[in-house]
C-alpha cells in the first residue's frame, strides 16, 4: 500500500478534516508529497535537434511518458542569456503591481489581504513564491504546487516539485522519476486527500514556452563555431621555418610554439608552401554567425514576450511604443491567469483547511487603474481650473491626499469662458427640471 492508503487506514477522513480545521498546523507527513520525492541530479550534457525531437516524443507519449530528457534539456536552455532575460522580464513584470483581496462588495477585506499581503502590500514570502511558481507553468508547461504547514492563518512554505517528476496527462508525480511510469510509483494530485495541499498549474498536453525556443537555441551553438574562427582566423599564424633533419631539434621548435598561447601554428620546411583559402564575400563572421544568432534572440523575444522592441537597443521610438504596449497585454494576461488560479484554486484550498472561513465571500484581483504622481494630479487640476472647469476642493483632496482651498484652486479669470460655463449649466438644470 502506498503512503496515502497507509495514512487514510489509521486516521478516519473526519479526524483528517478536524486536523485540517485549526489555524495553526504542521501539513501531515504523508501529505508532504514533496518530501517523499526522491531528490536526483540531472545530467547536463550537449544536445542536437534530433535530440531534441526525440525527447518532446517521449514527454508526448500518452502510454509511456517520460519527461526526463526533456527537462534535462530545459536546465541547459534556461541558461541562455536571451532565454533567461526574457524569462526574468515576464515574470517580474506579472508578478508585481497591486494585488488586493476584495470581500463580496467589492471593498478590500482587510483581514483576509493580510494571510497574503504585508503590512506595505507587498505579497508575503510564500504568495509571491506562489505567484512564481504559477509564472513558471508558462514556461515548462506544467507545475505541481505543495502547500506547506499553516503558522497564524499563513503559508509557512510553499515549493514546486521537480519538472521531471511529474506527469501533467495524468495529474501524477512520480516518487522516483528513475522508477519510471508504473503504477507503485504514482500519486494522484488530483484526488482526495493530496489534492487539497497540492495544486496542479498549466496545460496537461502544453510542453510550455521552453520547448519553443529550444531549436532556436540550438541553432545558437554557433558560437563554438565563431570562438575556433576568431582562434584561427583572427590573430596572426605563427609560422616557423626550419630545414633542420634532426627529429629532436625539430621538436624544441614546436615544443616552443605549443608553449605559446594563442594562435594557430605551422611548422615547415622552407621550401613548403601553405596557402589558406576563404570563400570570396563570406570571410566576414559576423555575417556567418552573428547574424544568426541575432536572428534567434529575436525569435527567442518573441515567443517570450510577443514582440522584439523592449529588447532591442536599435527599436525605434515610434515601433518601440507599439511593442511595449503588445508586452502589457501580454503581462495583463497573466496577471488574469494568475487571480484566477488564486480564486479558483488557492482561496478554496485554504477555505478547506480552515485558514478562511468557508461563509467568507472573497476574490483576489489586480488593481490595473493607471498609477499618477501626485505632482502630476496637481497640475492636471490647476489646468482645469484656470481652462474654465471648476474643481471642488473635496476632488482635489480625494486625488492628491492634501488639503486645497481657493487661493489654490483658481476659479477661471477669463469672462467670456466663465459666461458660457454658466449658460451651459442653466441649460442643464433646465434639462433636469424639464
Amino acid at each position: 500500500m502506498g503512503i496515502i492508503d497507509n495514512y487514510i487506514n489509521k486516521r478516519a477522513d473526519k479526524k483528517i478534516l478536524e486536523k485540517f480545521k485549526n489555524i495553526t498546523k504542521n501539513i501531515p507527513d504523508p501529505l508532504n508529497l514533496r518530501s517523499h520525492i526522491k531528490a536526483e541530479t540531472l545530467e547536463r550534457i550537449s544536445k542536437d535537434i534530433g535530440d531534441w525531437r526525440e525527447a518532446v516524443e517521449n514527454a508526448e507519449d500518452i502510454d509511456n511518458p517520460d519527461r526526463e530528457e526533456l527537462i534535462m534539456m530545459y536546465r541547459d536552455f534556461v541558461d541562455d542569456y536571451q532565454l533567461f532575460s526574457t524569462m526574468q522580464t515576464r515574470m517580474l513584470k506579472s508578478t508585481s503591481g497591486s494585488f488586493k483581496i476584495m470581500d463580496s462588495d467589492g471593498d478590500i477585506d482587510e483581514e483576509e489581504t493580510k494571510k497574503f499581503l504585508d503590512p506595505k502590500g507587498f505579497p508575503l514570502p510564500w504568495f509571491r513564491k506562489f505567484m512564481n511558481i504559477v509564472m513558471l507553468s508558462k514556461f515548462y508547461g506544467y507545475e505541481a504546487i505543495q502547500l506547506g504547514d499553516v503558522i497564524d492563518n499563513k503559508f509557512d512554505w510553499v515549493e514546486k516539485f521537480p519538472e521531471e517528476n511529474l506527469i501533467p496527462y495524468y495529474h501524477a508525480i512520480l516518487l522516483d522519476y528513475s522508477s519510471g511510469f508504473i503504477k507503485s510509483n504514482l500519486i494522484y494530485i488530483d484526488e482526495e486527500p493530496q489534492s487539497d495541499w497540492v495544486i496542479g498549474v498549466g496545460s496537461k498536453t502544453d510542453l510550455g514556452l521552453i520547448n519553443k525556443c529550444a531549436p532556436y537555441i540550438i541553432y545558437k551553438g554557433v558560437f563554438g563555431s565563431w570562438s575556433e574562427h576568431a582562434d584561427r582566423f583572427g590573430m596572426p599564424v605563427r609560422v616557423g621555418s626550419t630545414d633542420l633533419r634532426d627529429n629532436e631539434r625539430r621538436q624544441n621548435l614546436i615544443n616552443m610554439f605549443e608553449a605559446m598561447t594563442g594562435s594557430t601554428y605551422i611548422v615547415k620546411d622552407p621550401s613548403d608552401e601553405i596557402e589558406l583559402i576563404e570563400q570570396k564575400g563570406g570571410n566576414d563572421p559576423h555575417n556567418i554567425y552573428g547574424m544568426l544568432i541575432e536572428k534567434c534572440d529575436q525569435a527567442i523575444s518573441k515567443i517570450v514576450l510577443s514582440q522584439t522592441g523592449t529588447t532591442d537597443e536599435k527599436a525605434f521610438a515610434g515601433s518601440a511604443g507599439v511593442h511595449s504596449s503588445i508586452l502589457n497585454d501580454v503581462i495583463t494576461a497573466d496577471k488574469l491567469d494568475i487571480s484566477t488560479i488564486v480564486n479558483k484554486e488557492l482561496i478554496p484550498r485554504m477555505k478547506k483547511l480552515g485558514m478562511i472561513s468557508e461563509g467568507k465571500d472573497i476574490y483576489g484581483q489586480w488593481d490595473f487603474s493607471e498609477q499618477i504622481d501626485i505632482s502630476k494630479h496637481v497640475d492636471n487640476i490647476q489646468k482645469l481650473a484656470q481652462s474654465g472647469h471648476f474643481i471642488t476642493n473635496e476632488e482635489a483632496t480625494k486625488k492628491t491626499g492634501y488639503e486645497f482651498d481657493d487661493t489654490i484652486i483658481p476659479t477661471p479669470e477669463n469672462k467670456i469662458t466663465s459666461m458660457m460655463t454658466k449658460v451651459h449649466n442653466e441649460y442643464k438644470k433646465e434639462f433636469k427640471n424639464g
